[in-house]
């Protein structure tokens, strides 16, 4: 099983390279960014003969060094880990692009669309970036929840039909449309 889960994450990876890679170069163009699928073993070796010649290693660890659990999907900027180069804007605004890419990709494969969700949708970005956000955000024409610390963090997303809300203490309050 854990050959066949290794091969659909692959597959998948490979189906949504075009998507993120496209909405990374808008969101990010001064980086030339490269990802890459790591299946969480040697792709030379056979997962299940792995097993048996790393078990008492494994059973020393107490946990299993190696395997689908151990897959990962890297992403390098300039040929550098993005966490050690990217700002912690940048890295906000990658995340973002790498969800609207997989949100694109999963409403052309099934007709449906996303939910976003965006916690604090001001911080770490400069005005360009929450403009450029939350206009792809609106292009997308899906439902979009976003916090922020103050009404005018989200002008951004202004003149779209939506509702403000409140929330002090415990209770939530619809607020007035201007």
């Amino acid at each position: 099983m854990a050959e066949r889960i290794s091969e659909w994450r692959a597959a998948y990876s490979d189906a949504i390279a075009a998507d993120i890679t496209a909405t990374c170069a808008q969101f990010l163009p001064e980086f030339a960014l490269s990802f890459s699928f790591q299946r969480g073993w040697d792709k030379e070796s056979d997962y299940g003969e792995l097993l048996e010649r790393q078990f008492e290693r494994d059973r020393a660890l107490t946990y299993t060094a190696v395997g689908p659990h151990k897959a990962d999907f890297r992403i390098r900027a300039e040929g550098t880990p993005v966490e050690d180069l990217l700002s912690r804007g940048q890295l906000k605004l990658l995340m973002c692009a790498l969800r609207l890419a997989q949100g694109e990709f999963l409403t052309r494969q099934s007709g449906r669309r996303c939910l976003y969700l965006i916690d604090d949708f001001a911080s770490e970005l400069d005005t360009g970036r929450r403009r450029l956000l939350a206009d792809r955000l609106k292009a997308t024409q899906a439902q979009v929840f976003v916090s922020a610390v103050s009404a005018e963090q989200v002008t951004d997303m202004a003149g779209e039909k939506g509702k403000m809300f409140r929330v002090e203490q415990g209770k939530i309050e619809v607020q007035p449309q201007d």
